[in-house]
């Protein structure tokens, strides 16, 4: 099992779609190799948000599969560039994104947060679930923000 396929998808980042995400194209730079019952795969990757946040992340992950099951982790770290928008309004500048998530059955769920932003996502903090398709990518997720003097 190749994870995931369905990063070969792609689209434009626009949109008022509540809180989803879409790939941007397929991934880049991919390293596959196999341990013990396992594939251990990185690669590059981009990814469209809309609804909270709007832009663009990029960012690196890196996927473990279990070859007897199916299942398995992806993490990694993303740089998302736009805006986003919270309860006291919107703010434009980028944000460092790590994440992770488990999957199987087609499907995976996990947490990511934010912190390190530049302009005005500078005073931003936040964290939140992504979960979605694992053949096609696509996705939504949770936002909860708080703001640091």
């Amino acid at each position: 099992m190749l994870l995931p396929v369905g990063h070969a998808t792609t689209a434009t980042c626009t949109g008022t779609t509540s809180n989803a995400f879409v790939p941007t194209g397929p991934p880049t730079n991919v390293v596959t190799s196999q341990v013990n019952g396992f594939i251990i795969t990185t690669e590059n990757f981009g990814l469209c948000f809309t609804g909270a946040f709007n832009g663009d992340t990029q960012g690196t992950v890196t996927i473990i599969v279990n070859t007897s099951t199916g299942n398995g982790i992806f993490f990694g770290q993303n740089t998302f560039t736009g805006t986003v928008s919270t309860s006291s309004g919107s703010a434009s500048g980028t944000i460092f994104v790590p994440f992770a998530a488990t999957f199987s059955a087609g499907s995976f769920q996990g947490q990511y947060t934010l912190y390190g932003g530049t302009g005005g996502l500078a005073n931003l903090r936040g964290f939140g679930t992504i979960q979605g398709s694992l053949t096609t990518f696509v996705g939504t997720y949770t936002a909860h923000f708080f703001t640091s003097s």
